[in-house]
């Protein structure tokens, strides 16, 4: 054994001779299963570098001759394989496929597996395990219901063109960045959103028995999406939250949160989340004391950085300059409820 640390994102590097810890070492690393050797025994060696990011485990797994590797359900995990070189003979329950460096294995939770190759060219593998429960909750929050049962994947995934080959970029430039010990994306304030992201992906580009679901959606987001997407607004409203984040944040693409918003709102997220700020920065403007508090300091509060255009957006939206409101009398106590102007089909 190379080298291992603790589970909560760090890196484990083994390589052995001996194949009962090899099994032991993948087990403890993946799923309970088999080693048989079919090739010369003699040549048996298992290499794996692996690292775990929050739900996801990404691992480079080499063997030095032929073997057949086998598991019960996975359960609690969704699993991806994809060759770098040669052939992989792979099952999920009774499906199979042959797995190259342009079509890689998807896994379902709830069937088998079987994993067949290596012999005379040894390459690497990379193996990727996701939880179960950071998929399924992904998906419900994208599809805008809670999903119960495993989802039904394709067992091929095509990754030389098009979305998977989009995705698979985006796992291999992980991969290859949490094999240094010290990497930024290590950092638990990127990891979710970098998790996220694959998972996101993988359901995009992959072949489900949701996919023609999540196409819907995909170009017009539901209400209760929308609906978690300004609850997230709000929520975030003194931040410099832009829409991506909002997409991200609510299992949307962008697209879909965009088309979600003209839908229900007749307006862009950009412009709700301005006219959100502009509600309360005119709160605190009634709220304040023209002797202590300027305009400049609240617009700046509220993330306004170009004052002219801060005071023509306050205008339009309430019919007076911020000035005014700042000087104005207690009979200035009502500010436009946070969605009212919406509600007619304005914003």
């Amino acid at each position: 054994m190379e080298s291992e640390v603790g589970v909560g994102g760090g890196r484990l590097s083994v390589m052995s001779a001996d194949v009962d810890e090899a099994r032991q070492v993948g087990g403890r690393l993946y799923y309970p299963h088999s080693v048989d050797v079919l090739g010369d025994a003699r040549k048996f060696s298992m290499h794996i570098d692996a690292a775990r990011l929050g739900p996801v485990t990404l691992g480079w797994l080499t063997y030095d001759t032929e073997v057949q590797i086998e598991t019960g359900p996975l359960e609690d995990s969704y699993h991806i394989n994809i060759p770098f070189a040669g052939q992989l003979l792979t099952g999920s329950g009774s499906n199979r496929v042959v797995a190259t460096k342009d079509r890689a294995a998807v896994y379902r939770a709830d069937q088998g597996t079987i994993l067949r190759g290596w012999g005379d060219t040894p390459s690497r593998m990379l193996a990727v395990k996701i939880d179960r429960n950071a998929v399924d909750e992904q998906l419900s929050a994208m599809l805008g219901q809670q999903i119960a049962d495993p989802i039904g994947f394709d067992l091929a995934l095509d990754i030389s063109s098009g979305h998977g080959q989009q995705w698979w970029s985006v796992v291999q430039a992980l991969a290859s960045t949490l094999r240094v010990s010290d990497s930024l994306f290590r950092n638990p304030m990127l990891a979710g959103s970098l998790t996220q992201s694959l998972i996101m992906g993988l359901l995009l580009a992959s072949n489900h028995d949701y996919t023609d679901r999540l196409s819907v959606v995909g170009e017009a987001a539901c209400p209760a999406a929308i609906a978690h997407a300004r609850e997230y607004m709000h929520e975030h409203v003194d931040e410099h939250v832009t829409p991506q984040m909002v997409a991200q944040a609510v299992g949307l693409s962008l697209r879909a949160l965009q088309s979600g918003f003209q839908k229900s709102l007749q307006t862009t997220p950009t412009r709700y989340m301005r006219d959100l700020r502009l509600r309360r920065a005119r709160q605190d403007l009634l709220a304040a004391d023209a002797a202590e508090v300027g305009v400049a300091e609240v617009a700046f509060r509220w993330g306004f950085t170009h004052l002219g255009r801060f005071a023509g957006q306050y205008r339009e939206m309430f019919g007076e300059t911020p000035s005014n409101a700042l000087r104005s009398t207690p009979r200035h106590t009502l500010v436009p409820a946070e969605g009212a102007l919406y509600l007619a089909g304005k914003g």
